[in-house]
C-alpha cells in the first residue's frame, strides 16, 4: 500500500499535440497567453459564474500560468488553454479539477472569452476533455456544476450528455451572494 494520500495519485502529462474538434482545439497553456488571459478575465461574467476572481489582473494570470505546471505534476489538475483550431488565438479555458484517483473521478470547469461564445467552443471543449480524461487518466465519472441561473452553462452539460443529478441549494458563496449549483455528471459508460 503507497504512503501517498490518495488525492495525490500520479502525476498528469498532458499532451503534446493538441487536442481538436473542429474549430476547437485544447492545448498546455503557455506563458505567452499571459496578456490574452488578462483581457478575457476582464468580461464580468467570467467572474460571475466561475471561481475567478473579479478585478483579474496580471498577478492573477502569472500565479495561474507558475502554478500550472506543479498541480499537473502533483495530480490535482489538467488545465487546458482553449484556442481556435489548430492553434490560434485563446478562447478560453477547460480543466479537469478536483481529481479523486481514489475514485477515479474530476470536476470539469470552463469559461470562455465573450468574443467566442455562441459557436460551440465550450461544447466541443467539454467533450474534448472529458474524453481524454476518460481515456488517458482512467476516470469513470466527471462532474459539472452549474449555477442555477446560468443556462449557457446549463445547456453546455445538457449538449455533452451529462446527467442533471441534483439541485446543491446554497452551495456555494461568491460575488452575487450564494448560489444554488446544479449537479451533472458524465459516466465513461455513458453513451456518447
Amino acid at each position: 500500500m503507497s504512503d501517498r494520500h490518495p488525492s495525490l495519485g500520479r502525476r498528469i502529462v498532458l499532451p503534446a499535440e493538441p487536442l481538436i474538434d473542429g474549430s476547437t482545439a485544447l492545448r498546455p497553456w503557455r506563458d505567452s497567453d499571459l496578456e490574452a488571459l488578462v483581457t478575457a478575465c476582464q468580461d464580468p461574467e467570467i467572474p460571475r459564474w466561475t471561481r475567478v476572481p473579479a478585478g483579474y489582473g496580471e498577478s492573477d494570470a502569472r500565479r495561474f500560468l507558475n502554478q500550472r505546471y506543479d498541480m499537473a505534476f502533483a495530480g490535482l489538475v489538467a488545465p487546458f488553454a482553449v484556442v481556435a483550431a489548430p492553434d490560434g488565438e485563446l478562447l478560453g479555458s477547460v480543466s479537469l479539477m478536483r481529481i479523486s484517483w481514489e475514485h477515479q473521478r474530476a470536476e470539469v470547469g470552463y469559461w470562455l472569452a465573450r468574443t467566442a461564445r455562441g459557436q460551440g467552443h465550450t461544447t466541443r471543449a467539454v467533450k474534448l476533455i472529458s474524453a481524454w480524461g476518460f481515456r488517458e487518466l482512467g476516470l469513470e465519472r466527471i462532474a459539472l456544476l452549474a449555477a442555477t441561473e446560468n443556462g449557457p452553462s446549463r445547456r453546455v452539460a445538457e449538449r455533452c450528455g451529462f446527467t442533471q443529478e441534483a439541485i446543491l441549494r446554497s452551495y456555494m458563496v461568491h460575488v452575487t451572494g450564494r448560489q444554488d449549483m446544479i449537479s451533472y455528471s458524465l459516466l465513461a459508460t455513458d453513451p456518447r
